[in-house]
């Protein structure tokens, strides 16, 4: 079974693939549109003529041909654009084999993912804040939450420990003692920083503290890890198998996230999870599409057993994302049920992209 053609179907916030081939089967994937129009560029350019002609099923030669000889323009960019190719290419070949992805990936594990509704913002009040969890709260049932702190890396915003501990504060108040928190930074924290939020709410109980300080600082994680009584979450902006064994052998995090839109695809997500059951750790796949993306880390999570906790689950309203969110995702006690169709086990509205999406 051949690659015949690759559409890009993207807006801003929202990037899916659509890869053909010559047996008339098609498979979706989703790529993080961070950067829409390089990620675009990479794989009509780079990708795009080297997966024309090849089978579907050569998995580790394609890995080879767009990733390892382009070398010299590694990176996250270039694992963006591939992860949506890869993740096309699992979804074909599920569907010419009429099978759910979970079986050629392991089999079903587990039938069902427990939800944390997930707050994107930082721009609401801390009484905002809590309302809108409360709402995700009551509409899903959901048992665990997470709220963004800090000014997040690069926005050049200074840092208000007292504004994000109030924050903190006013969440935990209003959920209750029963409801999961999480905290998420995105690396918004330097080192002495992220050891004084956490003293400052520490009474507070959470569940995990997500990338408290700049992702790719492996030593700073390993001191946070032997310094705070917290589980430690990072990963969902890694690609490379060398930086997932370092964060993950050298004990620098207690849940690894690798994004299997960011990282490389599905292929390279199990080996993360392959090195956290080696160390002990739980992995998480990071993923708050709602929609393709979405789907292939559930089948992760279907036949992966190291993914034992709560997956995101974005309770952002009136976004792009949110209009494409596949119905047969059913969300119910704050639990999510795994496709059983074939391939990804659901069915990308391609009417709605041809006409609300950008087609390449």
């Amino acid at each position: 079974m051949k690659v015949t053609n690759v559409i890009c179907y993207f807006a801003k916030g929202l990037f899916y693939v659509k890869v053909e081939t010559d047996e008339g089967v098609s498979g979706f994937g989703e790529c993080s549109p961070m950067q829409v129009d390089a990620v675009l560029s990479i794989i009509q350019t780079v990708i795009k003529p080297q997966l024309i002609g090849h089978d579907v099923f050569e998995t580790e030669k394609l890995e080879e041909i767009i990733l390892r000889k382009n070398y010299k323009i590694s990176g996250q960019l270039l694992a963006m654009a591939y992860s949506g190719i890869e993740i096309a290419l699992w979804d074909a070949r599920a569907r010419f084999l009429k099978q759910p992805l979970y079986n050629l990936l392991g089999g079903k594990y587990r039938g069902e993912v427990p939800l944390y509704g997930s707050s994107m913002s930082r721009d609401l009040s801390p009484d905002e804040e809590a309302e809108k969890l409360l709402e995700g709260i009551e509409r899903f049932q959901f048992k665990a939450v997470k709220i963004k702190t800090g000014p997040r890396m690069g926005s050049g915003l200074p840092v208000d420990l007292n504004r994000d501990a109030l924050k903190v504060k006013t969440v935990r108040e209003a959920i209750g003692p029963d409801c999961r928190l999480m905290v998420d930074g995105n690396s918004s924290y330097t080192y002495i920083q992220a050891v004084q939020f956490y003293e400052k709410i520490s009474q507070y109980n959470l569940h995990h503290y997500e990338e408290p300080c700049p992702y790719y600082d492996l030593d700073t994680y390993i001191k946070l890890c032997q310094t705070l009584p917290v589980p430690i979450h990072v990963g969902e902006q890694d690609w490379n198998i060398f930086t997932f064994r370092d964060f993950i052998a050298k004990g620098a995090c207690h849940l690894y996230a690798a994004d299997p839109i960011k990282c490389g695809g599905i292929a390279q997500a199990k080996r993360a999870a392959t090195l956290c059951r080696a160390f002990g750790i739980h992995y998480v796949p990071h993923n708050t599409t709602k929609g393709v993306g979405f789907a292939a880390a559930l089948h992760l999570a279907a036949s992966t057993p190291e993914c034992t906790s709560y997956y995101e689950y974005s309770i952002e309203k009136d976004t792009v994302r949110e209009q494409f969110a596949p119905s047969e995702f059913v969300v119910a006690d704050g639990f999510i049920q795994i496709p059983d169709g074939d391939g990804l086990g659901i069915q990308p509205d391609e009417e709605k992209m041809n006409r609300l999406l950008t087609r390449v």
